[in-house]
């Protein structure tokens, strides 16, 4: 998980999610805008997984993702992600790779 200071605060969602860059992906959609500190945000709605147990889980393991791509490439930013139902379906390793993928195309 992300430090509080590093995660995206209510106020500043929709301000981010109206205004940054779009990158679609058959898990997710990853919503990137300009920033010089880093801050993310990572959407699993209901529509996608009913059990709350079942979205932490997504969460949780996309969280780690970022943190480990942030700290490994130094990168600054505002990120939001938007799970997708297909997410659900696949590997832990498949969906770390989908999401390194989406960042680098960032750059």
């Amino acid at each position: 998980m992300l430090s509080k200071q590093e995660r995206l605060k209510r106020v500043d969602f929709s301000r981010f999610f109206s205004l940054g860059r779009r990158f679609q992906h058959k898990y997710f959609t990853l919503i990137y805008s300009t920033h010089p500190e880093i801050h993310s945000s990572v959407v699993v709605s209901k529509k996608v997984a009913q059990k709350a147990v079942i979205r932490n889980r997504v969460r949780r393991r996309i969280y780690d993702t970022l943190r480990r791509y942030i700290r490994k490439n130094h990168v600054t930013g505002v990120y939001i992600i938007l799970v997708k139902k297909e997410a659900l379906l696949v590997s832990v390793e498949e969906l770390n790779t989908a999401l390194t993928t989406v960042m680098q195309r960032v750059k």
